[in-house]
């Protein structure tokens, strides 16, 4: 009997990769942007508010992948999702890497542009770290796949996880904490006791968890509560100093657990019941079926708009931004369907 198809986590699939290109948009001038309250600080609303799109890619993937109903084998994983991956990554790091070793603007290949091309195309464009991320989660998931047929075990794991891979790394970004505390915690890496994990196994655990009315909007009203103060956290710090840092927002702040699993937590409930039969749930779901190809390829749009000098500051951030995303991801969507008609590249690169 075919397994019932759960479109919710189609629109969270196409939700969380406009969501990462919206982050990624607003990065075209996030860095180099006067620091003030405009327009830096509306790039920094854009940045925060998509930064859930990770941990809910992870989440989605815990879920399918832990899941006790479906049948998940070492083999299959070493024989069908690492190929495909390595595969994927391959080709798309090497035509990122033609451009940015300067191989077009080269007349030859001396003055270190293949040993350039070499480099960046093994070690990959910047947003392809998601690809090692996930792969190595795929590699344990035959290890960790019995905890997700204990509810206690999920808990405890999930509690211990996040105090000591998030609460107090993030505390120890609080100097008058971290000078007490430091000489401890300084003598064990508490961010590799779970790391990506903790995403991993929440996705399985409030994909099943039935919760109560009380429980959800408590969940979204800590998640809105992160996002508000990660934001004028990271706005206080970066505009006092006039200098751009992540660390306040990382994946790994304890603030991004809580808005990824609220935002996880809120399409669930909402999107449960949604009508397959749509015009738009049909394209929902075709664009959720080409969401890792749209997220090899969207920053060819990128590199675009930044050579067209198209950036989200030359007119007003809040419309820019939305604007720019919108396109990047109608292009990104267009390669992948293109791609998607062609034998051999459709089953392997994206």
């Amino acid at each position: 009997m075919e397994k019932k198809r759960e479109y919710y986590l189609d629109i969270a699939r196409v939700v969380s990769m406009f969501g990462v290109i919206m982050v990624h948009t607003g990065a075209i001038s996030w860095y180099s942007a006067p620091f003030e309250i405009y327009p830096w600080g509306v790039l920094n609303i854009f940045d925060l508010l998509g930064r859930f799109s990770v941990p809910v890619f992870l989440m989605i993937s815990g879920y399918l992948f832990l899941n006790p109903k479906r049948e998940v084998r070492a083999f299959d994983i070493f024989t069908k999702y690492l190929p495909r991956l390595l595969c994927a990554y391959m080709f798309w790091s090497f035509l990122y890497a033609v451009i940015t070793s300067g191989l077009f603007t080269s007349r030859s290949l001396s003055g270190g542009v293949l040993e350039k091309l070499l480099h960046d195309t093994v070690v990959g464009h910047y947003h392809m770290w998601y690809i090692f991320t996930i792969a190595g989660l795929y590699i344990i998931t035959p290890a960790i796949r019995p905890i997700a047929t204990d509810r206690k075990a999920l808990g405890y794991f999930l509690l211990v996880s996040f105090v000591l891979t998030y609460v107090i790394p993030t505390l120890q970004l609080i100097p008058a904490v971290s000078e007490y505390t430091a000489p401890i915690t300084s003598r064990f890496e508490l961010r590799s006791i779970s790391g990506y994990v903790f995403y991993y196994i929440a996705g399985y655990y409030f994909a099943t968890q039935d919760l109560t009315i009380k429980t959800r909007k408590m969940i979204y009203a800590v998640g809105i509560l992160s996002v508000l103060a990660m934001y004028f956290t990271v706005t206080t710090i970066i505009i006092r100093q006039q200098y751009p840092t992540l660390v306040y927002h990382d994946y790994s702040n304890a603030g991004m657990p809580l808005f990824g699993i609220a935002v996880f937590v809120f399409l669930r409930y909402r999107f449960q019941s949604v009508n397959p039969d749509t015009r738009i749930m049909r394209v929902v779901v075709r664009l959720s079926k080409m969401n890792l190809g749209i997220y090899l390829v969207h920053d060819f749009g990128l590199i675009l708009f930044k050579k067209a000098g198209l950036s989200p500051v030359m007119g007003t951030p809040f419309i820019m931004v939305p604007l720019l995303a919108i396109l990047d991801f109608a292009i990104s969507a267009f390669v992948v369907y293109v791609v998607s008609h062609i034998p051999v590249l459709k089953k392997w690169i994206i």
